[in-house]
């Protein structure tokens, strides 16, 4: 089975409102006290299947801890318009079965833990619109190297190439370690990382950042991103319901002509009555058989037609 893989790239930056904290007890579905001295409390989700932390060799202990990692990876940063980590997001295909999820996200935050981030991980399975599953995963990685059991002074700006300006190679590479990972469980899964343009597929929705929903959540009014979304949504249901109606109507004509097809298949056919024999007599040569078809029914033809009485005077002087 091949589907569109999910995955998607984001920072936490103060200059936009960003808050790691925040995001780590999001993740977790637990609470935080936030720099400003607010608290969020996430505890209260039921969709939270499992959170944790994958450290790289060499980590200190503390560095297990969620709340602790976080409050000490804020506090290294001193810029109002720091980074404070960044976010991927990985869509589990639903024929991935469920026990193997804990060990697929450990596989993939492997992959950041061996450039020396710490990642804590999160996977959340909500219910999707169409009323099935939607199995993800979170990732948060820390944004400097741990130097003498703390965080380096200095941002780790060589983990830079491996992100900027490479989403389609981070992408490409996510597909890549999905579909390994389904080979060796003998799972029948198979992810594209192609985007549904170059599939020759209509272009996906756009997926809002979670902050739209908790401003609407919170005031009660979308935002303009929302409402976009929303008449997208109703134009999509539209075409949807539109093509679905065309393709009824087409397999109701294709009924029809089957049908046509058969009945006239039954109807008895009409044979052409049998044609009468004809020979000419003209330019005859008599006693000479290749004059005629058949010399005996031509002779008798000729005979018949010598014994008729001659034009009457109206046809010629």
């Amino acid at each position: 089975m091949i589907s569109s893989l999910g995955f998607d790239m984001g920072l936490v930056q103060r200059s936009r409102g960003g808050d790691a904290l925040w995001h780590s007890a999001y993740v977790c579905g637990g609470s935080a006290r936030l720099a400003d001295g607010s608290v969020v409390d996430f505890s209260a989700r039921n969709d939270v299947v499992a959170a944790f932390v994958v450290k790289p060799k060499g980590a200190p202990a503390w560095a297990a801890d969620s709340t602790q990692l976080w409050r000490r990876a804020v506090a290294a940063e001193k810029r109002a318009d720091a980074q404070e980590a960044r976010l991927f997001e990985l869509t589990i295909p639903r024929s991935i079965p469920k026990k193997h999820w804990v060990e697929l996200a450990r596989h993939v935050a492997s992959a950041f833990a061996v450039h020396g981030m710490i990642v804590q991980v999160g996977i959340h399975c909500p219910m999707a619109s169409d009323g099935d599953i939607n199995p993800h995963v979170h990732f948060m990685t820390t944004m400097r190297e741990i130097v003498d059991g703390t965080f380096s002074r200095l941002k780790a700006r060589h983990w830079n190439k491996i992100f900027h300006g490479a989403a389609k190679v981070v992408r490409y590479k996510m597909a890549e370690m999905l579909n390994e990972f389904c080979r060796s469980k003998g799972v029948d899964c198979q992810v594209d990382p192609r985007s549904n343009v170059e599939r020759g597929l209509p272009a996906a929705e756009v997926r809002l950042p979670h902050w739209h929903v908790l401003h609407y959540q919170r005031t009660g009014q979308k935002t303009p991103a929302m409402e976009r979304r929303d008449q997208e949504r109703a134009a999509r249901s539209e075409v949807a319901r539109l093509e679905a109606e065309c393709a009824e109507l087409e397999r109701e004509l294709e009924a029809a002509r089957a049908e046509a097809r058969v009945t006239i298949s039954e109807e008895p056919c009409l044979a052409d009555p049998p044609q009468p024999t004809r020979y000419s007599v003209n330019n005859a040569v008599p006693g000479k058989v290749g004059g005629y078809p058949n010399l005996v029914a031509a002779t008798a033809v000729a005979e018949i037609a010598t014994d008729l009485d001659p034009p009457s005077s109206r046809y010629g002087p």
